[in-house]
């Protein structure tokens, strides 16, 4: 499960689409920054903030961060499980769900 994370972080980080979109958010960030430090041009704020926002849903509709986001999504489930048996030994108290699945067996 880490492997195929790390897989996707580094097939995420070396996807070209990401890439470009990553370096234009950049740029957009430090247009952003310029622009609030030299105008008072809210339109202009205005339209770089839209851009950044459609860069960023970009990148959130790239194969390859749907795949690190999954391959994170599952060692987040397995890490809370793994807390939640943790604490339940320590306090004695299960963390119940309520959800039979996610279960090692009633308290």
């Amino acid at each position: 499960m880490i492997k195929a994370l790390n897989d996707a972080q580094e097939a995420y980080n070396n996807d070209p689409d990401v890439l470009l979109l990553t370096t234009e958010y950049t740029v957009q960030q430090q247009l952003l920054m310029e622009a609030y430090a030299n105008t008072e041009d809210k339109e202009t704020v205005e339209k770089i903030n839209a851009r950044i926002n459609a860069i960023y849903n970009q990148v959130l509709e790239t194969e390859a961060y749907k795949v690190y986001e999954a391959a994170q999504n599952e060692v987040n489930e397995l890490m809370q499980l793994v807390n939640d048996t943790i604490s339940a030994e320590i306090t004695g108290k299960s963390a119940c769900t309520h959800d039979c699945s996610t279960c090692g067996g009633c308290h």
